[in-house]
């Protein structure tokens, strides 16, 4: 629930925002969970009917940064359709763990109801040529990076590297993709994770997976860094019936590379 101290700094933002004209305002994130810290944000989302644009920005209420989007129904619904089917959640994770702030004709309801439905339903995991073409650039990553182990960019392609597989192989297994700046948290604090994942459809990775990350994420020489990273990559596709120094792919529509 949302404290009486949260509702006077939205107050005081949608008066200063000078915004009348809205269907409901929902608030999401640390503040919701009861996880807010010094420099935690303040998210807020203001739903309109009709709205044409997509406006986002943030601005200090009382010493509180109050980030915030305004948005228009209709494209949400449309957001959120896309986003599951694309294993991209980042919105459908905002509106399956918000909270409703106001609702003016019980439209913010319905569209939570619909999020959360949206939210709590199983990921296809997916293996198609993109994800092959996916492995494949990955591939020529990694050897791009052995040969970069004594100069400096290293460390701008290594993590670069760490993401592609981390999304990808979420991607592959049909587990929800989660935000970078809180992956390490969310793969060591379990009661962070339930509360910020907030279902039982949705899962982490299986141990050995998170285990192996988490060994990539430590700074240390760059051969060892390399072998944690090559052994994160042989896990992640090691099931895989594919090669990806030895493979053809054949694309009718656009290809996702240029020549």
């Amino acid at each position: 629930m949302l404290n009486d101290r949260i509702i006077e700094y939205i107050n005081k933002f949608i008066k200063k925002l000078n915004i009348t004209d809205y269907l409901g305002v929902i608030v999401y994130g640390s503040y919701v969970r009861n996880q807010n810290k010094n420099l935690s944000d303040l998210d807020v989302v203001i739903i309109c009917e009709n709205y044409e644009t997509q406006d986002c920005g943030s601005m200090l209420i009382d010493g509180v940064r109050v980030e915030y989007f305004i948005q228009d129904i209709k494209r949400l619904y449309k957001l959120i359709k896309l986003e599951i089917e694309n294993n991209d959640p980042s919105h459908l994770t905002k509106f399956a763990t918000c909270e409703i702030l106001y609702d003016k004709n019980n439209k913010i309801k319905e569209f939570i109801e619909y999020a959360k439905e949206l939210y709590n339903t199983k990921i296809k995991s997916s293996f198609d040529d993109y994800d092959k073409f996916s492995i494949f650039s990955i591939n020529n990553r990694m050897e791009d990076l052995e040969s970069l182990i004594c100069d400096e960019s290293f460390y701008a392609v290594y993590f670069i590297v760490l993401e592609k597989i981390r999304v990808l192989y979420s991607r592959i297994n049909g587990i929800i993709d989660l935000p970078i700046m809180k992956i390490r948290k969310l793969y060591t604090d379990e009661e962070y994770s339930k509360s910020y994942i907030f279902s039982e459809i949705h899962t982490l990775p299986n141990q050995d997976f998170i285990n192996l990350y988490l060994k990539c994420l430590k700074i240390d020489d760059k051969n060892i860094m390399f072998n944690n990273l090559q052994n994160l990559y042989n896990y992640s596709f090691k099931d895989l019936d594919f090669n990806p120094t030895s493979f053809t792919l054949k694309f009718k529509s656009k290809a996702p590379f240029k020549v």
